[in-house]
């Protein structure tokens, strides 16, 4: 697996963000801005957690390494060994250049993209 894996994944399943879906997320935790990076041989996601019991909204994040990913209702989730992740809006930067975005990501401006009944 590597991260354009996962992106062409969400691209091809994710519901479009001006609808609201019909069914309920499968979890609690929402990755907002994200970037999925290769590193090595392991893919890990970097973006703002929300809707997290455990974290504060907003709050960056890096995943441990992605283990699978799977689409229910044109929402997209992503498995680490302990846990589970919608994935929201990609990043809006993301050109794909990873060593760019992420020399850059403490002065980047984040912020919730995707707006669903919360």
């Amino acid at each position: 697996m590597t991260a354009d894996d996962i992106v062409d994944y969400y691209l091809q399943n994710a519901q479009s963000t001006s609808a609201t879906p019909q069914s309920s997320s499968i979890c609690t935790g929402t990755i907002e801005s994200w970037i999925c990076v290769d590193a090595g041989k392991k893919v890990v996601i970097h973006g703002q957690i929300h809707n997290h019991p455990k974290h504060a909204g907003g709050k960056k994040l890096k995943t441990s390494p992605i283990k699978n990913y799977l689409a229910k209702d044109g929402r997209v989730y992503v498995t680490t060994k302990n846990s589970m992740y919608e994935l929201g809006m990609p990043h809006p930067d993301f050109t794909g250049d990873v060593e760019l975005l992420i020399g850059n990501m403490e002065t980047q401006q984040w912020e919730k993209l995707t707006y669903w009944e919360e």
